[in-house]
């Protein structure tokens, strides 16, 4: 039995995100806006990057940097990254994967792992180069500050981000959402939907 990957569509069907949400966040990803997703654990962040890569063109490439083995590559243009911790330190793995991003020259970057590279080394050499869906911890409903935090990027680096997608567990239930989308401007997030 093969892996099944969410589409938009099927967001929409369990009511995880709305159709307007996911219209919104189509335009974003085809005007190569940079994108952070983030979330409690298990709040649905890596599902709602893989239904919106359904989005990307099928002659863009995105790569994927990742952790053992995490996401899937469902479709062609998808090249995956798969980082894993290793006895190397961290700033030579980062380095690797930074070379292998601009070997692939993608249209998108997911960094959708905190843990086995440095993502703010990876934003600092490649931001201007490349689209970035980037996923992150978010405990609190300081959004920023949680997400400086968890990513260890410092406030002009957040500045640089067009969206943040704020998901939701309902731990009752157990049902994921979309629950906000900010715009980024002038430091401040401003609530779109």
């Amino acid at each position: 039995m093969g892996v099944y990957v969410f589409t938009p569509d099927d967001l929409v069907r369990y009511g995880s995100a709305r159709p307007d949400q996911l219209e919104l966040l189509r335009e974003k990803i085809l005007g190569r806006k940079d994108i952070l997703i983030v979330g409690t654990s298990r709040s649905g962040k890596t599902k709602l990057v893989e239904a919106l890569l359904h989005y990307v063109p099928e002659d863009w490439k995105v790569a994927v940097v990742t952790a053992y083995g995490e996401f899937k590559p469902f479709r062609e243009n998808i090249e995956i990254i798969d980082t894993r911790f290793d006895r190397r330190p961290l700033k030579v793995r980062t380095e690797e994967v930074i070379e292998r991003l601009k070997s692939v020259e993608p249209d998108y970057v997911v960094v959708d792992t905190l843990h086995t590279v440095d993502v703010p080394m990876i934003l600092k050499e490649l931001i201007d180069r490349y689209a970035f869906i980037v996923t992150s911890l978010a405990m609190t409903e300081d959004v920023k500050d949680e997400v400086m935090h968890w990513l260890r990027i410092d406030e002009e680096t957040f500045n640089r981000f067009d969206v943040v997608v704020v998901t939701k567990r309902d731990f009752r239930t157990g049902r994921r959402t979309v629950d906000k989308i900010y715009a980024v401007k002038d430091g401040e997030l401003v609530r779109i939907i």
